[in-house]
């Protein structure tokens, strides 16, 4: 009964958040919504959910495999904002090239930094600067606003929703299955993003999507903060109260670089 309840809780939790993660994205405008995708939604809740079955200790092993593993969602956002771009265009046609290559170049690095097991003190630092370079690469991508909104029937949300629950499903039924590395890896996909992604492109055209996009790299350091946060305050608290800090090392995180890039983008006004 326990399994059962905690199966419809991560539903229920993935349906709500990828819903209203979608709907803030057509009315926030592109760097909002770019940012946003740093709130540990997925990868918080297979931290939580892989450690009411696995225990803490677990889930704190995950959270620092997670943070190497971040490369790969900024090969997977990379490829697919550059062939959108390069496209120009929407519906179903529109999204089939960038998904291929995304999710390619996404199976080949996860491949890569599975053979990898860096410390924090290393890998901290490592993704922070990969994060700075992602996000110069991809600043000559478009700042393209989602003018003309779409009104959304239930069938285009619960395929949002459906995508995002079905892979927190999966990554937390299998993680006692393939370890704490993989359980890392698996969550850097972008599991709350991609269907966000889709419906977006398959919507609008390449250029939306790129704008949203390319604010990611900056965004993910909020992902960071929570793993790295996670790491240590899991062990040491417990599930509840450690991942409390780690979502408010997060949010204090998304904040402070809110508040620093309108503080810089008002200083190159004048």
């Amino acid at each position: 009964m326990v399994i059962d309840l905690l199966f419809l809780l991560k539903a229920a939790i993935s349906i709500s958040i990828v819903v209203a993660l979608s709907l803030i994205a057509e009315r926030a405008g592109p760097r909002v919504a770019g940012l946003l995708t740093g709130l540990p939604l997925g990868a918080g809740m297979v931290i939580i959910f892989t450690g009411a079955e696995q225990g803490a200790d677990f889930a704190a092993r995950s959270a620092h495999h997670m943070v190497p593993g971040f490369v790969t969602t900024l090969v997977f956002i990379y490829l697919y904002a550059a062939a959108a771009a390069k496209q120009g265009i929407g519906g179903v046609r529109g999204v089939i090239l960038p998904s291929i290559l995304a999710n390619v170049g996404y199976a080949a690095s996860a491949w890569l930094v599975s053979f990898t097991s860096v410390p924090l003190v290393y890998s901290v630092p490592m993704i922070a600067a990969c994060l700075v370079a992602a996000s110069k690469l991809m600043a000559y991508l478009p700042n393209t606003p989602i003018m003309a909104r779409v009104s959304f029937g239930w069938r285009v949300m619960a395929f949002r929703a459906g995508m995002a629950t079905s892979a927190i499903l999966l990554i937390t039924g299998i993680a006692g299955r393939v370890g704490e590395q993989w359980t890392g890896i698996l969550t850097a996909f972008p599991i709350t993003l991609y269907p966000l992604i889709l419906v977006i492109h398959i919507t609008y055209t390449g250029s939306e999507i790129a704008a949203v996009l390319k604010h990611v790299p900056m965004g993910l350091g909020g992902v960071v903060s929570f793993c790295v946060t996670a790491a240590f305050s899991l062990p040491a608290m417990g599930m509840f109260w450690g991942t409390l800090i780690a979502y408010a090392a997060a949010a204090t995180y998304l904040l402070t670089f809110s508040q620093l890039s309108r503080w810089w983008a008002g200083r190159k006004e004048d």
